[in-house]
This record gives structure tokens, sequence and C-alpha cells, in this order.
């Protein structure tokens, strides 16, 4: 897993030792005079950093060059640390005395701040601020601002990086299906760009059938592999199958089991840093799909993830207004989940790319008043009409299931937790949790010397 720790020394001092090995992530460590420049990402160009540039320059530049990230500049005795508009790279920081830590992983951070680890409660999973008593992490689309050499904890600004709608304002149908379907084209072709093989994880449902039917299009079916994931307890095989025939794809059918769940969960409690149940329910399928196709090169895996969030998935009682407050509720708490964490499939030489959670689509989604995202009874109806350019309609307008439900998750952690009970069950996940932590986090390696490097396997 790539990744990396700054530490601020009381001397002034700035060290950026490396988390891992980086297989499909890479990190940037640039020193440009006083000023020191790192970056997490998943690189789509090879378009260096600005020299000496503004902040605002060096955050458009991170929101270019990459499908995912999170930064720090240290200028001037502050640090600003940024994250993406979904937050899919996670970054937090810390404070042990006068030292300064900035980490993207908050497990690698507690054994830093010579105190005993402390974990947010079984149920909520969370403590004010994040999971672990005395790391905080950065919001999704925001900068912070923080003096280096301070005992406070309290930043000095917290700003929005990108421009999201505060407000839907977008009531006219066909000027809302003509730009989802520009700006999720535009999505999937800037993720796929320069890959020799771009992987699809197919459920056969809109979300993710969208996004294979836009792949083919962008690379020919011959360039595109799409893998559908299935459980004893319940499968979309045939579906995805009818779908993946008709794209051309070249397709592969993947069985999961109670007992590899089992042995898998410390990794991904590790990896994703949670143990919120429904979290991993959702992410269970798609860590799986990761290990099952690791190779040893690096490469692409789309997601439909995301859809569901801001296009009203869920449907929705109580009005237009009720529909928009939920979609804005439910992917602000997205972004503070987890769920998009990069380290599990990192680890696996494999760059999970999530075409609707580029800030393109989200802004676009965002504008969408909900009677088009809900309408005649319909959820997802924008999204669906958008997708009946490139879906047979039985697909684009075939009935939700959730993106665990498919796969009868809930059944897979009851087996592989001995209980379906779902407070027993996060009994038992906080029990691994606070094994997995307390333990000490990944280490890192030697500080970094040198003036401009960047480490990781697609860079």
């Amino acid at each position: 897993m790539a990744g990396f720790i700054l530490s601020s020394g009381p001397d002034g001092s700035i060290d950026v030792g490396l988390l891992g090995e980086g297989r499909a992530m890479d990190v940037l460590v640039r020193r440009d005079g006083t000023d020191v420049l790192v970056v997490q990402g998943d690189r789509l160009t090879g378009e260096d950093p600005p020299q000496h540039a503004p902040l605002a320059d060096l955050a458009a530049w991170t929101e270019r060059a990459h499908s995912r990230y999170c930064a720090v500049l240290v200028r001037e005795g502050r640090a600003t640390l940024w994250s993406d508009v979904g937050a899919t790279c996670p970054l937090h920081w810390a404070r042990a005395g006068r030292t300064l830590l900035v980490g993207t992983s908050a497990g690698a951070l507690l054994p830093r701040l010579g105190r005993p680890v402390v974990l947010g409660d079984a149920e909520r999973s969370l403590l004010p601020g994040g999971r672990f008593a005395g790391v905080t992490p950065v919001p999704a689309n925001s900068a912070v601002t923080l003096v280096v050499d301070a005992y406070g904890e309290d930043p000095v600004s917290v700003h929005r990086v990108a421009h999201l709608p505060d407000l839907a304002t977008v009531t006219d149908a066909d000027q809302a299906v003509r730009t989802v379907r520009t700006v999720l084209g535009a999505s999937v072709a800037r993720l796929a760009a320069g890959a020799d093989e771009i992987a699809v994880s197919l459920s056969g449902g809109v979300d993710s059938s969208t996004v294979a039917a836009l792949a083919v299009l962008e690379a020919g079916s011959s360039a595109v592999r799409t893998y559908t994931v299935g459980t004893p307890y319940g499968d979309e095989f045939a579906q995805a199958a009818w779908l993946a025939d008709r794209l051309g794809t070249k397709h592969e059918e993947v069985h999961f089991g109670p007992e590899q769940l089992a042995g898998m969960l410390p990794g991904m409690i590790r990896a994703l840093e949670t143990w919120d149940l429904l979290t991993l329910q959702i992410a269970a399928p798609a860590c799986f799909l990761q290990g099952h196709i690791a190779t040893d090169r690096a490469q692409v895996l789309l997601s439909g993830y995301g859809a569901d969030l801001l296009f009203a998935g869920l449907g929705g009682t109580g009005g237009e207004d009720a529909v928009e407050g939920a979609v804005v509720a439910q992917t602000r708490a997205t972004g503070r989940s987890n769920e998009f964490h990069p380290a599990f499939a990192d680890a696996r030489h494999t760059a999970v790319r999530h075409p609707y959670w580029t800030r393109e689509v989200m802004a676009a989604a965002l504008d969408i008043r909900g009677r088009l995202k809900v309408r005649d009874g319909e959820a997802k109806w924008v999204l669906r009409s958008a997708a009946a350019d490139v879906l047979p309609a039985e697909v684009a307008w075939r009935p939700k299931r959730g993106i665990h439900e498919g796969t009868a998750m809930s059944h897979m952690f009851a087996a592989a937790l001995g209980s379906d009970d779902p407070s027993v069950q996060a009994g038992r996940l906080y029990e691994i949790a606070t094994e997995v932590f307390r333990s000490g986090g990944p280490g890192t390696g030697p500080g970094e010397a040198g003036q401009d490097r960047r480490l990781g396997g697609m860079g």
C-alpha cells in the first residue's frame, strides 16, 4: 500500500516517511526551496506540479492530474492539507506535543501519539472528528490549514477546494438527461484513458452496466473485462452475463464464500480503517474481487459505486425537498465512511476508479432537482433515462437492488461472524478492529531526503 507520514520536527525540519510499497498509487514528494509538497494519488497524466505556485494552482493540478488524491503543502510555517471532492483518498492529522503529524493512514499515526489507542465505540464507530482519539480526518473537498509549530489542534482555516452546488436548480428533464449522459461519458473516458485493459465490476444493474457500456464505447469490447461476484446466498450472474454477452466483453463469474470473508475481514478493517458493519458489507464484494484479479502488474478497475447516493437510488418519501436533503446527507456521510478507501486495492496492484464520484458528475448530479431523480415512482429516473442511450431498455429500467443485496452480504456476514444479530456482528467487528489497531500500525520507510521523488506502481 502506498502512503506517507509527514512529521515536523521541533527545529522546523520536515520529514516524510513512506508507508509500504505503492503498487497502483503514487506518492510524490517535492521540495521547492523551503516548501514541501507531498501528494498521494492515482496519476492519470504525466504533468508535474507547477513550481513556486500558489495553493490554488497546486489544488487545480492535483485535480487535473489524478483520479483521486490527497495532498499536503508545508509553506512558511503552515501546513495545508486537502482532499479530492469525495475524500476517496483519505488524509489525517494529529499532534504529538509540538510535532505535527500528517498521514494517509490513521492507524499508522496512532503509535506516534504516545498515548493508548482509543477507538470509537462498536455501534457508532466514530469519535468526534474521526475513528480514533487524537486523529482528525480532512473532510471531503476541503483544504485545512494548520500552524506547524503549535500545541493547539484547531485549524487556522477550512475552505472548499472545488465548487459543488449548494442547492439544486435544474428542472428541465431534457437538459438534465443530456448533461448526465455527457458528463458521465466524459468521466468514463478520462478514467479509462491509457489503460491497456479495463476491468469493470458488473452487477447487471443500471449503475455498473452504464459504466461497462461507456467503457466499451470508449475502448472497444476487446479491451474490457467484466466481473460479477456472487455468494452461496445470492448472485446476479444471469443478468450480468446477459449484458456482458450483448456488450461483447470478456466476462467472469467470481464465487465468494463465508470462509473467505472471515479470513479477509482483519485485512479489510486494517486497510479501510473502519469497523462499521454496513460499510464493510458494501465493501466486501469489491475487496474480494480486487484480491481475485490481483496480478503483478498495475491495472484499472472501474466501479459503478456512488450512483445510488447522487441520483436518489433509495427513492424517498416526503416530497422533493426530502429527496434532495437525503441525497446531500448521504453524499456527505459517504465522504466520512471510508467506503472509497484505495488501500486494499492498491496493495493488490489495482487502481479502482469511480466515474460517478468525479467532480464533474457530482456537480451535475447535485444540481438536478429531486423531481427528476424520483419521477413517477421511479428511483434514479434521470440516470436511467440517460443510460437508455447506451443500454437495452430492460437493463436501464431494471428494478433496483442494493449494492450489497444482490450478493446477500447480510447472510455472508452472519455466517462469517457466527451470528445473524447485527449488534453481535458489530461487536465482533469491533473486537477485530481493537486487536488490529492496538497491535500497531504499518511502519514507514526512511525519511525523504531528495528534492523531487515519485514512488509507486503507475508513476
